[in-house]
């Protein structure tokens, strides 16, 4: 039986969920809109198709790469291939980083600079190793040069990526899992999010995985760790979303005991899947991971991990601030 054709991410992200997107589709529930807290590389949003989408990630360079890649296509592939001509050698990598990280800082960032921020985003993402985001304390993008004989410059993808995202009126917020699912109704105004009723839409979450060993350490997000209790609170932020608002859920975690423990009340599916961007070679081998859905017909294992409604509320207090990031990128 032929394979599916799947369509690439104009990025190299580690954790890409393309070649998962077959199985994730049979457990991803219908909807008008769908909302990613963790958008990363974005296969699912290539990869589906809902009416209407919602990219989320706490990535302010990579939100601003989406933003301009939707609606400054072509200034954004000029300029990203200015980059990419000559810029193959470890001098060029360094030079393009260390102007990546001064733009980084919104003190030296003008809105002039926002473009220049995404082209070098894509070229570090290509010439870097393995794809990696990694940054240090200082927030400074610090993955090492590549050493590719030939990076591919994804124009293809780029073209592809931007049409869909205007044709589906994508909105990118650039936030946390929990400033994101509190702010559902800002997020996506044309859908209805009241109790008692269910929502059309649909949260799907492809957060840090849970280590399957020692060896396994890769638990960071944007430079910060993600730790067990994130994922408590991504839990319980979900069972609150469904709560509330009758938001289905759909979550992809490494299958261990602490993932199976956390996400107790979603109805877990077990596959085995080939990782395709790893640090090592035994990285890439083949490992157990879980699509967990919360869409009304779970079990709940233990009545403490569902929070009723008035702690459900308390969990969507609002905040003082803006919920949604209003920087202009």
């Amino acid at each position: 039986m032929k394979k599916p054709t799947l369509i690439r991410s104009p990025l190299k992200w580690a954790g890409g969920k393309r070649e998962v997107v077959p199985e994730l589709r049979k457990h991803l529930p219908k909807a008008k809109c769908l909302i990613e807290p963790f958008v990363g590389g974005g296969s699912v949003f290539m990869n589906t198709d809902y009416d209407r989408y919602a990219l989320c990630d706490s990535n302010a360079a990579l939100i601003n790469f989406y933003r301009h890649l939707t609606y400054n296509t072509t200034a954004l592939i000029d300029l990203a291939w200015k980059f990419f001509k000559g810029g193959n050698t470890p001098e060029a990598y360094k030079r393009n980083r260390q102007a990546f990280n001064k733009t980084s800082d919104p003190y030296n960032r003008s809105h002039g600079k926002y473009l220049q921020w995404a082209a070098l985003f894509l070229y570090l993402n290509r010439h870097g190793f393995n794809g990696l985001y990694r940054a240090n304390l200082k927030g400074e993008f610090n993955v090492p040069f590549g050493k590719y004989d030939q990076p591919y410059f994804p124009y293809v993808e780029m073209r592809l990526f931007a049409e869909k995202a205007r044709d589906t009126g994508t909105r990118f917020v650039c936030a946390d899992f929990r400033t994101t699912l509190k702010a559902l109704p800002d997020i996506c105004p044309d859908i209805s999010f009241h109790a008692d009723k269910l929502s059309d839409a649909v949260i799907y979450c492809d957060p840090p995985y849970l280590p399957l060993g020692d060896k396994d350490s890769f638990t960071h997000y944007n430079g910060k760790s993600f730790t067990v209790t994130d994922h408590r609170d991504l839990a319980a932020h979900l069972i609150a979303a469904a709560r509330l608002y009758g938001v289905k859920s759909v979550i992809s975690n490494s299958d261990t005991e602490a993932t199976r423990a956390i996400y107790s009340p979603f109805r877990l599916h077990k596959l085995n899947v080939k990782r395709s961007v790893s640090a090592s070679a035994e990285g890439r081998k083949t490992a157990p991971e879980v699509i967990g859905v919360l869409d009304g017909r779970e079990r709940y294992v233990s009545a403490p991990r569902r929070p009723g409604k008035a702690t459900a509320a308390a969990l969507f207090q609002p905040t003082t601030t803006s919920p949604v990031s209003t920087e202009v990128f």
